[in-house]
């Protein structure tokens, strides 16, 4: 574990702070420092710390590390410190392996609910995906796709697991990848057709099973890449639970 962090790594967006509250406009900045990277595994905050690089007082920090806590990205330590909470490649593997499970089910549930209008958007989506011009962008347009199935599922407690599952894994696929990506895109979008075309046909089960079949491809990329990644610098990656 790191004895210090340098914070400088925290971006600041001052609209933010008029549109939020102060919490939120602290738990946004954090969350992207750790979802980008920039505070890897291991990485110590200390509230005070905190307060001072983002000139606010120490309550809402405090209170955004509980949301960062209950979303399973940092974890508790003694006098006011925490540290960016690390995964195991084992304990990847099943989180990708749950969101296959959850967002099977929801989809499941969708496809009697999704318009024509909205078959149509996810084809659109897909069609964006494949023109994307950094891995950022593509990042958001492929959960962009994956929300307008979830979303007609009608199930609040599906989205949130979804999301926190989501939180939990994606700061690897950047950190591991250089931001490029361990995705082959060729193969998401092939996937993401496939999903469409079962949608379309209204074949719900099929749907699912497509779907769960390429959430789980994309954990064993990361897995792959985590492995990859662990050997080149020398130590597993991710070593921790």
């Amino acid at each position: 574990m790191m004895d210090s962090t340098d914070l400088s790594v925290i971006k600041l967006d001052a609209r933010m702070r008029g549109r939020k509250i102060t919490a939120d406009y602290v738990a946004d900045a954090l969350r992207e420092a750790i979802q980008s990277g920039s505070l890897p595994d291991g990485a110590v905050l200390k509230q005070a710390a905190i307060a001072e690089r983002l000139g606010v007082s120490r309550v809402p920090v405090r209170e955004a590390m509980r949301h960062l806590m209950a979303e399973g990205l940092i974890q508790s330590r003694a006098h006011h410190v925490a540290i960016v909470r690390s995964l195991s490649l084992s304990r990847i593997a099943e989180v990708y392996d749950y969101r296959a499970l959850v967002e099977g089910h929801m989809t499941e549930r969708a496809v009697a609910k999704l318009t024509e209008a909205d078959v149509n958007r996810l084809g659109a989506k897909n069609e964006e995906m494949k023109s994307a011009a950094s891995h950022s962008t593509w990042l958001r347009l492929n959960n962009e796709f994956h929300a307008i199935i979830l979303e007609a599922a009608g199930d609040e407690t599906g989205l949130e697991l979804v999301e926190q599952l989501r939180l939990r894994s994606e700061r690897y696929v950047r950190m591991w990848s250089g931001g490029k990506g361990v995705q082959n895109r060729e193969d998401v979008n092939a996937e993401h057709a496939e999903v469409i075309s079962l949608i379309a046909a209204g074949k719900a089960k099929k749907a699912r099973q497509a779907i769960e079949k390429h959430i789980r491809h994309t954990g064993e990329r990361v897995v792959a890449s985590g492995t990859d990644f662990g050997r080149a610098n020398g130590a597993p990656a991710a070593e921790t639970t």
